[in-house]
């Protein structure tokens, strides 16, 4: 199987709220491990870098990521 190379999302400015009041922004994808790198805001300050599960972003973004991998 080939690997797919990262997706760069951040252009297109995806982001959501968790439920901790936190707002993720979508920077990278990794399709081979369906992975995502995200920017972690609280109160409009940059908090950290961190990966987490496609399986974990809310529907509506699922289904704009999904056709770009």
């Amino acid at each position: 199987m080939a690997k797919k190379a990262l997706v760069k999302l951040n252009k297109q400015n995806l982001s959501f709220d968790n439920d901790r009041g936190q707002n993720l922004k979508l920077l990278n994808i990794n399709p081979n491990s369906m992975n995502l790198d995200v920017a972690i805001y609280e109160k409009n300050l940059f908090i950290k870098n961190s990966t987490i599960a496609f399986a974990h972003i809310p529907k509506k973004l699922k289904a704009k990521i999904k056709p770009l991998c």
